[in-house]
């Protein structure tokens, strides 16, 4: 499948990211670029603090525009951060970001009764506590619930970022995306470390 992207992330200089040019390179070959060649996109040289929170960003920026979600294109994804796990504004910095032709809206210290307006729910690592209340909070409602901690796929989450050495990887729990009415593309689903089915 080729298509055609003027860049697969949009506003580098705030992630502190490079523009990657796809015009005619099929997706895959698109998304693995923009997430390091294979699975997982080198942490690196520069440190791994600031670098490794735009790192993460980066990835929950592709899960938006990678995973089908809910509601018409008019209307803003909602990224609701649970917790005060942000390190760095890392979440923030997608603030205003366009994926899916809609623009990201980031929501700090969501309250879990107002979990359900979220197109997206992002919970650190420091807040582990937090995401069982969350999947329990959301039940089957199609939120994406994307999280940083190790367990958090075990722990229902449908998206879970690791860092292993000097790469971050993720993966899929393509059970709680079915039970939730969300669908990932299946280029993404190449590319992640484990995907639960």
């Amino acid at each position: 499948m080729n298509m055609s992207f003027q860049s697969l992330i949009t506003g580098p200089k705030a992630l502190g990211l490079r523009v990657i040019r796809c015009v005619t390179r099929p997706l895959v070959s698109c998304l693995a670029t923009a997430l390091g060649l294979g699975l997982a996109l080198p942490v690196a040289a520069q440190g791994t603090g600031p670098t490794l929170d735009r790192i993460k960003a980066a990835y929950v920026y592709n899960f938006a525009k990678f995973v089908e979600l809910p509601g018409a294109e008019e209307m803003p994804i909602r990224l609701c951060v649970v917790g005060k796990d942000d390190p760095n504004d890392r979440m923030f910095s997608l603030n205003r970001r366009i994926a899916q032709k809609r623009e990201i809206l980031v929501r700090k210290d969501v309250a879990m009764d107002q979990l359900k307006d979220c197109g997206m729910v992002f919970v650190g690592a420091a807040d582990n506590r937090l995401l069982p209340q969350v999947v329990k909070q959301l039940g089957n409602a199609p939120v994406l619930v994307i999280s940083d901690d190790r367990q958090a796929i075990d722990q229902g989450a449908h998206l879970g970022l690791l860092h292993n050495d000097d790469r971050v990887e993720f993966e899929v729990n393509l059970l709680n995306l079915q039970r939730s009415n969300l669908r990932a593309s299946s280029q993404m689903l190449k590319l992640a470390r484990t995907v639960v089915r």
